[in-house]
């Protein structure tokens, strides 16, 4: 959306202590900033991307000073996302139905009007969607990656891509119709804690929608494979980016070689099409070998994965204290619930 500077500091908050910001230009006006009208802690607008971070991971991310103070962690998975966003920026057509299942049980027409939280926008796609089909769309990612995602959604219109920490969220608590956070809760130290905390920023009546890796039950191929890739990031989660980067291609080759054309071959075969079903990895038949690519360099790179069975993603939903929560398999967990409202007056 095209927000002026001055709507973006009303709509905002400090992400320190939920206080309203005022606009602050400086430098014969050719320098941005949104203070805080409580604690007077200072955020840059840069490159029209309001860096809403607080210090000292701000000064860590934009290159401001060192590292000392950050948490380590949060700044080596900020820098993992960026780099390999920075490297897979495209947007495919595909992407469509990828969001539709992603978002079920919510079609299309479910995001029309609502103001939407997109906790973990990645390159921006499924913001993109999100926005396509009608709501307002707020993404917010913690490292580099919001360069990316500002481009991808420039076009849709209706989307404000801000670098934020999810664990601190620059907005009034209680204003989102609807947020959801696919497949970043996962990579953070505390997922269930991250995933409380974004409750507090959903409006009474709203609904969360979360995608978690899973941890395969009654499935010991796909348990085995986990296992072997388990083992394999004791090394490259502490290798170079790039180094990372140059092994996910003949990952994904193996990936293709191995289970991808099998699993075309097999599922034209009459009779063998159950067969296929079964195989690991087919997902990939419907998408362009780079996103094979890109979730390899993903797996292998991304320094924490927490994977999950389905019923701990329901416990998740009941110690939110959620309704009407539900928990389904999209090569992984897809969990919502709705936000309950409170107890009508009575007269």
């Amino acid at each position: 959306m095209s927000l002026s500077e001055q709507e973006l500091a009303e709509a905002l908050r400090c992400p320190g202590c939920l206080a309203r910001l005022r606009l602050d230009h400086r430098a014969n006006r050719t320098q941005v900033f949104l203070v805080c009208s409580r604690c007077a802690e200072e955020f840059p607008v840069i490159r029209s991307l309001p860096r809403l971070l607080l210090s000292p991971l701000r000064e860590a991310l934009l290159g401001d000073g060192s590292a000392q103070g950050a948490d380590a962690r949060q700044l080596e998975t900020a820098l993992s996302f960026g780099f390999e966003w920075a490297r897979f920026p495209e947007m495919y057509e595909e992407w469509s139905q990828s969001f539709l299942d992603y978002m079920q049980p919510h079609g299309p027409g479910f995001f029309r009007g609502k103001k939407v939280l997109d906790a973990g926008c990645g390159n921006g796609r499924f913001a993109y969607y999100a926005a396509k089909y009608g709501a307002e769309v707020w993404a917010i990612d913690l490292g580099p990656a919001v360069e990316v995602a500002q481009k991808n959604t420039e076009a849709v219109g209706n989307v404000q891509v801000i670098q934020a920490d999810l664990h601190r969220p620059p907005f009034a608590l209680e204003s989102f119709d609807f947020i959801y956070s696919i497949g970043v809760l996962h990579h953070l130290p505390d997922p269930e804690v991250a995933f409380q905390n974004l409750l507090r920023y959903l409006k009474p009546g709203g609904e969360i929608q979360i995608y978690l890796y899973w941890s395969p039950e009654g499935q010991p191929i796909k348990r085995a494979l986990l296992a072997m890739a388990a083992v394999g990031r004791k090394i490259t989660t502490r290798l170079p980016h790039k180094m990372v980067y140059a092994l996910a291609f003949p990952a994904a080759v193996a990936a293709f070689a191995f289970f991808v054309w099998p699993y075309r071959l097999l599922k034209v075969i009459p009779g063998l099409k159950s067969l296929a079903e079964k195989i690991p990895m087919k997902q990939y038949a419907g998408f362009p070998f780079r996103v094979c690519v890109n979730d390899q360099l993903d797996r292998f790179s991304a320094p924490i994965e927490n994977r999950y069975t389905k019923q701990q993603v329901a416990d998740w939903l009941l110690r939110a204290k959620l309704e009407s929560t539900k928990v389904n398999a999209a090569y992984g967990w897809v969990g919502t619930g709705r936000k309950p409202a409170p107890p009508a007056l009575s007269r």
